[in-house]
């Protein structure tokens, strides 16, 4: 590019930015946006993209900036808000959230909401704000590498993901295996991806679409929950009053854990920037990555902050990574960019190089809108935990009745189904039955998520090649994952065999 060609860039990204920055009307609407997200992503079964839809007929009138934004708002409070419930509760609010179940909640027994939440708040913030960077900076160019994704590199992904199984399986890998496999079983049910028979649907219509991700998400980790808090598994809340540094990291705090947070929104970015990916997957390798590179990953799982900052990092992360594929290649990066696409074309904006070329003033705006509902997001975090905790404070039988209603009205919420209320209620005393049994969730929703993709673009595959496997091993992307994923569960089973030992060897010392 020529220097003047640079210059007349820079002025139109800088005065884009500055006319979103001035405008109280934007912000305005950006700040709702923020707020709303948040709500819908701390109650379990309302998602970011349910917000977003919701948003979609507000926005007509609005010029395309406000409209937007408003929703990028919406989509980055959305995924952030998720940990909320998933660290006080043990119920991710989204998909999303998920793994931050695993240390965060932990650190709320130990009477540490307040920093799990700050921690998560934080790092949902770099995670946005890196991947925002890239975003605006290494767009094209990264979209061109993720649009060369086929069937044969999906279905390696999805093995890279699965992969990550055994490093959340707790204390047995053969637990956690197990689980794993039944929530790869549970995503058969519906219609045959390639030959289009029914298959476990029990002539029942309810089951031809599937599972639900939404209702088996609420029925693993929300009734299972509900039920122990019942029989007396409950926590308490932090006892006296909440300063700030209680919950606001330091900078030597976030110094140290700097390469974590970058690893982890590098992850993000890039697992957003794949289209028909999401934050679940980026959350699970990321959380993944540190607990093996960890110097203590036997305390993963019992409350290291590390686990909620890589969690949290990573599915912020895909805010931005998701955009890149919208705005440069007309691709929706998940089913939040989906709700987007939809607002761009209709406010006369459609996604793709010529958006560049024709609209630049409005892109840099978007972009710009999307750096504010990273701010906004961040300082209502901030200014909410001490309210968010009070929660713990909440009488369990109070509680109880309170998430027994949300998670019924959530698993209904999302298809107006009543079927999926009862999908929720089995498979949350199923849950409940495998808690007890101390099998880990964590692994059966992982398997949910990636074992109808694995299974799709597996058989994809095998048809494009006529039946041969030669196929995933000569597209070099699909190759690099599937040796990483196998070197990955050597090196789980490996690290598991000798945390076993240790522990073995510190309880016969102890004796």
């Amino acid at each position: 590019m020529s220097q003047e060609g640079y210059m007349t860039d820079f002025s139109v990204a800088f005065s884009a930015a500055a006319s979103v920055f001035a405008d109280p009307s934007t912000l305005l609407v950006i700040l709702v946006g923020t707020i709303m997200g948040l709500i819908f992503g701390s109650l379990p079964g309302l998602t970011s993209t349910m917000g977003v839809a919701l948003l979609i007929p507000l926005t007509y009138t609005m010029p395309p900036v406000q409209a937007i934004g408003m929703m990028l708002g919406c989509y980055v409070g959305g995924v952030s808000g998720g940990a909320i419930p998933a660290v006080l509760l043990s119920i991710p609010g989204t998909p999303d959230a998920c793994m931050t179940t695993m240390d965060g909640y932990p650190m709320a027994q130990q009477g540490k909401g307040a920093k799990a939440l700050g921690w998560a708040a934080f790092s949902s913030g770099i995670g946005t704000f890196f991947s925002w960077i890239v975003l605006v900076f290494a767009a094209p160019a990264l979209a061109s590498v993720c649009i060369e994704f086929g069937s044969p590199e999906y279905c390696a992904l999805a093995f890279f993901g699965l992969s990550v199984i055994i490093s959340v399986s707790g204390k047995s890998i053969i637990k956690g295996v197990i689980a794993g496999l039944l929530g790869v079983g549970i995503s058969f049910i519906g219609i045959d991806p390639i030959w289009g028979n029914m298959r476990f649907t029990f002539d029942n219509i309810n089951l031809i679409g599937g599972i639900s991700l939404m209702p088996a998400l609420i029925g693993f980790y929300s009734i299972p929950q509900i039920l122990n808090g019942c029989t007396g598994h409950s926590i308490h809340a932090h006892s006296g009053k909440i300063r700030l540094k209680d919950f606001v990291p330091s900078f030597k705090e976030l110094w140290t854990t700097k390469f974590t947070i970058i690893r982890s929104s590098i992850i993000g970015t890039i697992i957003g920037a794949v289209p028909a990916t999401g934050g679940n997957i980026a959350s699970y390798i990321a959380y993944d990555q540190t607990k093996k590179i960890s110097k203590d990953p036997d305390s993963f799982g019992k409350g290291n902050y590390l686990g909620v900052v890589s969690a949290e990092a990573a599915n912020n992360g895909v805010c931005g990574g998701a955009m890149i594929p919208l705005t440069t290649l007309g691709i929706p990066g998940d089913s939040v960019t989906a709700m987007l696409l939809g607002g761009l074309i209709i406010h006369g904006l459609q996604p793709g190089p010529l958006l560049f070329q024709n609209n630049p003033s409005v892109v840099y705006g978007l972009f710009t809108t999307l750096l504010v509902g990273t701010i906004f997001m961040v300082l209502l975090q901030m200014f909410g935990i001490r309210v968010f905790i009070k929660i713990l404070s909440v009488p369990i039988n109070f509680l109880s009745a309170m998430l027994v209603v949300l998670s019924l009205v959530g698993s209904y919420a999302l298809n107006n189904n009543f079927f999926d209320v009862i999908v929720a209620l089995i498979l949350g005393l199923l849950g409940y039955v495998m808690s007890r049994g101390d099998f880990p969730m964590a692994p059966a929703v992982l398997g949910l998520v990636l074992g109808s993709k694995f299974e799709t673009e597996f058989r994809r595959s095998l048809q494009i090649s006529h039946g041969s496997m030669r196929i995933f091993f000569q597209r070099p992307i699909a190759c690099a994952l599937i040796l990483i994923a196998v070197g990955m569960i050597v090196f789980s089973v490996v690290s598991h065999r000798r945390s076993q030992k240790r522990a073995a060897a510190q309880d016969a010392a102890k004796e």
